[in-house]
């Protein structure tokens, strides 16, 4: 790739830190039951963990739940680390002066949440969330949002993602579609989708700083 990086917008979960398990497990906190898989993944593309819990109960989700969910999925962060080569890849990348920012399907009380359990909200500026686009990935909103806030020309920027909503969204918003092949989805991505495998993080890092 010749381009020149300016910066390098991110996915969240499943590319920074896998948060399915933690998810889960609030979820199943949060509805008093367990909530299962086969549960979960239908309703995972109504972004807000608000939404997904009214769904998962069959009633309208109340201020107390999402406190409930919220402080359950903080526990379980918590105890799981960012993937391998995570927080070295971002540090490296902000010492080469390339900025970093989030553009994540999860709400912005999540966001925080996830983020803010290992201190990774150092290095994203700015974190774009589902609530503050009108659509969620695979639409471009939130990646364009994301690049738009960083000043720079999307053909200049990597957008990394676990799944096939991302590189579609990466894509459609014209930047460069960058699997993270650590992470969570990967295996289900359709490589015609990607521009990039990316295998470890080091790999985003010598992408985003070559020439």
């Amino acid at each position: 790739m010749s381009r020149r990086i300016r910066a390098v917008p991110f996915d969240q979960d499943g590319t920074l830190i896998n948060t399915f398990v933690p998810a889960l497990r609030a979820y199943s906190i949060a509805s008093g039951r367990e909530i299962t898989l086969a549960e979960l993944e239908p309703v995972a593309h109504l972004g807000a963990a608000r939404n997904l819990l009214t769904a998962l109960m069959g009633r309208q989700a109340t201020d107390a739940d999402d406190d409930i969910f919220h402080r359950a999925l903080g526990d379980a962060v918590a105890e799981i680390e960012p993937y391998d080569g995570i927080v070295e890849m971002l540090r490296s990348l902000r010492d080469a002066g390339v900025p970093t920012a989030v553009a994540t399907d999860s709400d912005s009380r999540s966001a925080q949440v996830v983020l803010g359990a290992h201190d990774l909200t150092a290095f994203m500026h700015p974190v774009v969330t589902v609530d503050q686009v009108a659509a969620p990935k695979p639409d471009p909103a939130l990646v364009s949002e994301g690049i738009a806030r960083l000043g720079v020309v999307p053909g200049e920027c990597l957008f990394v993602g676990d799944g096939n909503g991302d590189m579609l969204a990466a894509r459609a918003a014209g930047a460069v579609a960058v699997a993270a092949g650590w992470g969570h989805q990967a295996p289900t991505i359709d490589r015609s989708n990607i521009d990039v495998w990316a295998e470890r993080p080091s790999d985003v890092l010598d992408l985003a700083t070559a020439g």
